[in-house]
């Protein structure tokens, strides 16, 4: 499964690609820790046949590329039968803003659909906007929240939605 622009790209990665998963993730919970859950030396720590799992079914992970550079990386995960979770979403900073997110999110939709899925649920720690505005341009409705001590010391609540397709 493959999305493109003139210049980005995305696509599923296979499972020999686990490295370029590692990378992206170790990247993103390094430079934006207080948007993750987990923390660098948690997963800095897993053993390369740990990353592998990773990137198997029930989870699909994909790359943003600018050409062949990863710029980003998404994941969706199957929870039940019909049910998946959207998480792990990054991009680097120079290139928000642009439009690059709904990049992830065709990608992710495709595969819930292309699996016949019935709902879809995604979660943000509050403060962040941005993929609150995000997931609610696609319809996703509001759940419920819970509030959990994060990584940087805070503690703020996490904001549910679901969508069904």
């Amino acid at each position: 499964m493959q999305f493109s622009s003139d210049v980005y790209t995305i696509r599923q990665l296979k499972e020999n690609e686990w490295s370029t998963y590692k990378q992206m993730r170790l990247e993103a919970l390094q430079i934006e820790p207080s948007m993750f859950r987990t923390s660098i030396p948690e997963e800095a720590t897993l053993t390369d046949t740990e990353w592998k799992e990773r990137i198997k079914h029930p989870r699909a992970v994909f790359v943003l590329l600018e050409k062949n550079t990863p710029i980003g990386m998404t994941s969706i995960l199957l929870l039940k039968d019909e049910e998946a979770y959207l998480g792990q979403s990054y991009i680097q900073k120079e290139y928000r803003g642009i439009g690059l997110s709904a990049l992830l999110f065709k990608a992710r939709m495709k595969w819930a659909r292309d699996l016949h899925l019935k709902k879809l649920s995604i979660s943000h720690r509050e403060s962040n906007i941005i993929s609150k505005a995000a997931n609610q341009r696609l319809g996703f409705k509001y759940t419920h929240r819970e509030t959990i001590d994060w990584l940087d010391g805070t503690r703020e609540d996490v904001l549910y939605y679901a969508l069904d397709l």
